[in-house]
């Protein structure tokens, strides 16, 4: 039996509101027939969790219980979000009952009657809920999932992959930014999923051309899904990279079918959008798009640009593990030059900070050194203007140091 829409509609009109609350969605699942369970969270300054659970019952008017008191605002916000995500998801068709999640985890095999797309997500949730978002969770969680896939793939059921997967992407990408005393915290749960969507990756890659021609337009959703989540998919690209340009005939297709959609990282696109390129244009595209039409210049200039995205990351967030990673490799394959080339162009010592320059070749730090006398010099001069004294003075300051820190002997 379906939750009455009616009824969840008429709470939600019926309490129109401008708030945002600072709780935000962990996990939730079905109960009874007309009862679900969801948990909220926050984390405070210093990063710690705050967890809230509220019982939802749909009868002939929306009732709840909370675990803890909130005031009244916090409490219709939570209720309201919990209500969407309800009804964005009634429409789809589910093979396991509500009843049955607790039983189904223990008990599956991979010779399970294959469920509905939807019946996985619902899993998950109920594992989140029941056992936190950690790797533990989806540890168990991908014993059920993956052995499911290879299943449908067997039966040539690409519908049913893909969509499966297409909602997974949707359950588990997603960012929170919590404030903390001195820095921000980046909440994800997709760091706990990327062993394991490589792996999914690596399977569609081996069919790629089944996929493509019976299910192009679900393909394309996941791809789509992927360029818009580059923080995620550059942790993955050598796996997403080898997927989209293994086949000619697909990596164009690709390219045609999102060439109008995404704006790409070229030259023009600079010079209009320098201030702004971190919020504009799409790496993940222009990256795969520059690769398969071999232009080098626009390649690095889209690695410039992450580069860029991953110094503004180590700056702001206290969890930054993964976007290092991502620039360690990005130094190993393209080499220290491409650093040098960043703050050639930008002259912002902030390189510097999150990639010291005692990690560089010994062979490349006077060229280092050349750099920030340079860019002393740019800055001494820039302060005879009055509009950029005080900024200048910082930066003048940041580049003194680091000569100071780093060729002490060049001062003797």
């Amino acid at each position: 039996m379906a939750f009455d829409q009616a009824v969840m509609q008429k709470f939600m009109a019926d309490h129109q509101s401008q708030y945002v609350g600072k709780y935000r969605y962990h996990s939730g699942y079905r109960t009874e027939e007309n009862t679900f369970k969801v948990h909220y969270y926050m984390l405070d300054q210093n990063f710690r969790q705050i967890d809230i659970f509220v019982e939802i019952h749909c009868l002939d008017e929306i009732t709840y219980t909370f675990s803890e008191d909130l005031h009244e605002q916090e409490k219709i916000y939570i209720v309201k979000d919990a209500l969407t995500r309800v009804l964005a998801r009634l429409g789809y068709k589910r093979v396991l009952h509500y009843s049955l999640y607790e039983n189904f985890i223990k008990t599956v095999s991979d010779e399970m009657n294959v469920l509905a797309p939807i019946d996985f997500c619902d899993i998950l949730s109920y594992m989140k809920y029941h056992h936190g978002i950690n790797q533990q969770t989806m540890d168990d969680f991908y014993k059920i999932f993956l052995p499911c896939l290879k299943k449908q793939l067997k039966r040539k059921n690409y519908k049913n992959f893909i969509d499966s997967v297409n909602l997974l992407f949707e359950s588990v990408l997603y960012q929170y930014e919590w404030d903390g005393t001195n820095s921000k915290y980046l909440d994800t749960e997709y760091q706990f999923h990327l062993y394991y969507i490589r792996k999914i990756i690596r399977i569609v890659w081996r069919h790629l051309d089944k996929f493509y021609k019976n299910v192009p337009e679900e393909l394309f959703q996941a791809i789509r899904t992927l360029c818009l989540n580059s923080r995620f998919t550059f942790a993955i690209m050598t796996d997403f990279g080898s997927l989209v340009l293994s086949q000619y005939n697909v990596a164009k297709a690709i390219i045609d079918q999102f060439k109008d959609e995404f704006t790409l990282i070229d030259n023009d696109f600079m010079l209009e959008n320098r201030k702004h390129s971190r919020s504009q244009g799409n790496l993940i595209f222009s990256y795969i798009y520059y690769i398969f039409y071999s232009d080098y210049e626009h390649y690095y200039e889209v690695l410039i640009n992450v580069l860029r995205n991953i110094i503004h990351y180590m700056l702001t967030f206290a969890n930054h593990d993964l976007d290092l990673a991502l620039g360690n490799s990005i130094i190993q394959t393209e080499g220290y030059q491409i650093l040098l080339d960043l703050f050639h162009r930008d002259y912002n010592t902030f390189v510097f900070t999150c990639f010291p320059i005692e990690s560089f070749p010994d062979n490349m730090k006077p060229k280092v050194r050349d750099e920030l006398v340079t860019a002393i010099q740019y800055f001494a001069a820039r302060m005879e203007n009055e509009n950029y004294r005080l900024s200048s003075f910082e930066q003048v300051t940041n580049i003194n140091r680091l000569l100071m820190d780093n060729f002490k002997e060049w001062y003797k």
